[in-house]
């Protein structure tokens, strides 16, 4: 049996021992406590954190600091269970730089290049018209003369009996003239721009060009005339009345007459429009078929042996036949390009002036060998 003093002294020591761990204790939970603390304040920084180097927000949320807040080894330190305060957590690989406006949140964004095709798109491509179907005349002046005849009428008759007087025929001419026009039009360029692009100044060269040959084709055909301007061959032309119905009938009407007046009635314009209605017609009997051709293989563009040109600038409703060997271009200037940096205040500001210009007139010389005629009744 124990003494005494050895029960007292297990008592201090057990005395002891209970202090000393209620001292640490008392040490934890002033840790647990501060250490609730920091991971309060841990939280709020976290939420603070930028992604991208933008300040952060409420749709904007950086995805190791979500991941901390929300875990569970956080949520047990918040309720003061005993803990090391070791967080882990995982983050999925995603990729880092990505193309703008596409990529995840908190991605770097690479601006890649676009491709651009090489000069310019939708220019006009030139193609047949009326232009290339006449004859050109050279000239070095701005008025060209020349010599028509005047209402002949071919008196040619029999002589009947040896001695009668024969038939006299008349040969009355007049003097006509024709004047040159000047089309032309102009826009400005910077000459870093020319300089910059290869080939730029040949597309912009193209795209002038092609405009004055549509106006000059414009002119030709419906042009009022005028002090500096062109007449045309439509209100020249002479207006032909058909009586039968359908438009090709009816070019094919006012084509005879051309070529009874002895005349070649060697084209016919027409606007596109109604080459199509003429073009797309279809049989009234039978399975419907198309009177000229069909869509996958069209017939060539030609009513009763003589080309059909379509232009916008011919009229609709109308067609004009006419033979193309009484009508001539004048060519005083072909279509030029020129540059040039003297223009007004273009030196001082790096501009450079592109001036596309032709001249060019129109002789008509005989109005009687062209029929208009319109196409419905």
């Amino acid at each position: 049996m124990e003494t005494f003093e050895e029960i007292k002294s297990l008592i201090q020591g057990a005395t002891s021992v209970m202090t000393k761990t209620a001292d640490k204790l008392d040490v934890q939970s002033a840790a647990f406590k501060e250490l609730k603390a920091q991971v309060g304040e841990l939280e709020q920084e976290f939420a603070r954190i930028p992604v991208d180097g933008l300040p952060s927000a409420r749709h904007t949320v950086n995805p190791v600091a979500s991941q901390i807040i929300e875990s569970e080894g956080l949520e047990r330190i918040r309720n003061g269970v005993p803990s090391t305060g070791k967080v882990t957590i995982e983050q999925g690989l995603r990729a880092a730089i990505s193309n703008p406006d596409v990529g995840q949140d908190g991605d770097s964004a690479y601006p890649t290049p676009a491709r651009r095709a090489g000069g310019i798109q939708g220019i006009v491509t030139p193609r047949l018209s009326i232009l290339d179907m006449l004859s050109v005349i050279k000239t070095g002046e701005r008025t060209y003369e020349y010599v028509v005849l005047d209402d002949y009428i071919n008196a040619a008759d029999y002589q009947l009996k040896e001695g009668d007087l024969k038939q006299q025929t008349d040969m009355p001419t007049k003097l006509s003239r024709a004047e040159v026009a000047t089309i032309a039009h102009w826009l400005p360029a910077s000459l870093q721009v020319l300089d910059d692009n290869n080939g730029l100044i040949n597309i912009v060269s193209q795209v002038l060009s092609v405009g004055c040959r549509q106006k000059l084709e414009h002119e030709v055909l419906v042009g009022a005339g005028g002090e500096g301007k062109i007449l045309g061959i439509v209100p020249q032309a002479q207006a032909f009345i058909a009586t039968m119905a359908g438009p090709a009938d009816r070019v094919g009407e006012a084509l005879t007459d051309l070529n009874s007046a002895g005349w070649n009635a060697s084209a016919v314009v027409m606007n596109p429009s109604d080459w199509f209605a003429i073009a797309s017609e279809r049989a009234e009997t039978g399975n419907g078929q198309y009177v000229l051709g069909s869509p996958r293989d069209p017939a060539p563009a030609s009513l009763w042996s003589a080309p059909v040109v379509t232009s916008p600038s011919m009229p609709a409703g109308q067609a004009l036949v006419l033979d193309t060997s009484i009508v001539s271009l004048l060519d005083r200037q072909q279509v030029s390009v020129q540059l040039s940096r003297h223009d007004g205040d273009n030196f001082r500001r790096n501009l450079v002036t592109v001036l596309a210009e032709l001249r060019s007139g129109l002789v008509l010389y005989a109005p009687a060998a062209t029929r208009l005629v319109t196409l419905s009744v």
